[in-house]
């Protein structure tokens, strides 16, 4: 597909893998805009990039995210292009975890991006050149029982994003999945001994992450998987 002047939503956006789709995305002539619950962040984000577009948006909030559609529709009619970015990875003990750490995490992975596909899908049907990308990851494939929910998400995700892509084959708006690696920006945290198996991963930079997903994109590749996630997809297929 053509990656200039587009107008691009992506949420969770306001540090690491977001963060860098958009200053790519925002160089090659598109509109970005990225959303993210920490005022802070925010803040700061529009200090370092003043041309990026920000919002604040929490994608386990209905209201939210109804209310952030309303204004982007008005402020930008043209918006084409969804990328569902936002994203939580928690170490968690089934065993002591608490109820409201567990559905943080679903809701924030899983339902979050499909909340909000249902939200502006109806906008991004009437576009032109039109997508929808949703960010899984290299450990959808297997278990990870360091961060149980995340993988199940992502997978749950993945799991959603052929079914998106089947059900809008017909229509003008393509559906990509980008499953990253670990990167050089990790997002695990646990135990110091978690750490240190977790840590004998191999890092992919972050930015030629981002960069093999722009290339993906322009080539039309519906499933796009960065460094070790090819791999890791094909011990999944072996493990199942």
């Amino acid at each position: 597909m053509e990656l200039k002047n587009n107008t691009i939503l992506i949420t969770g956006a306001t540090s690491g893998i977001g963060l860098e789709m958009a200053k790519q995305l925002m160089n090659l002539d598109n509109t970005v805009i990225v959303t993210g619950r920490n005022k802070e962040k925010m803040e700061s984000v529009k200090k370092m990039y003043p041309s990026l577009n920000v919002y604040p948006l929490d994608v386990t909030d209905v209201t939210s995210i109804h209310s952030l559609y309303d204004r982007l529709i008005k402020d930008f009619p043209k918006l084409n292009i969804l990328i569902n970015n936002a994203g939580l990875m928690k170490s968690i003990q089934f065993t002591s975890a608490k109820m409201e750490i567990l559905t943080d995490e679903i809701t924030t992975n899983l339902a979050g991006p499909i909340l909000m596909t249902q939200t502006f899908l109806p906008h991004i049907l009437r576009q032109k050149n039109s997508a929808i990308l949703n960010v899984t990851s290299g450990i959808a494939y297997f278990p990870f029982d360091k961060a149980p929910l995340y993988s199940a998400s992502k997978l749950g995700l993945h799991s959603y994003t052929q079914s998106l892509r089947k059900q809008l084959k017909k229509t003008n708006v393509k559906i990509f999945e980008l499953a990253p690696p670990r990167t050089d920006k990790p997002m695990f945290s646990g135990s110091e001994e978690d750490n240190a198996q977790v840590d004998r991963i191999p890092q992919m930079p972050i930015e030629k992450v981002v960069q093999t997903m722009i290339t993906g994109l322009k080539r039309d590749k519906l499933l796009i998987l960065p460094g070790m996630s090819k791999l890791l997809r094909i011990i999944g297929k072996i493990q199942l």
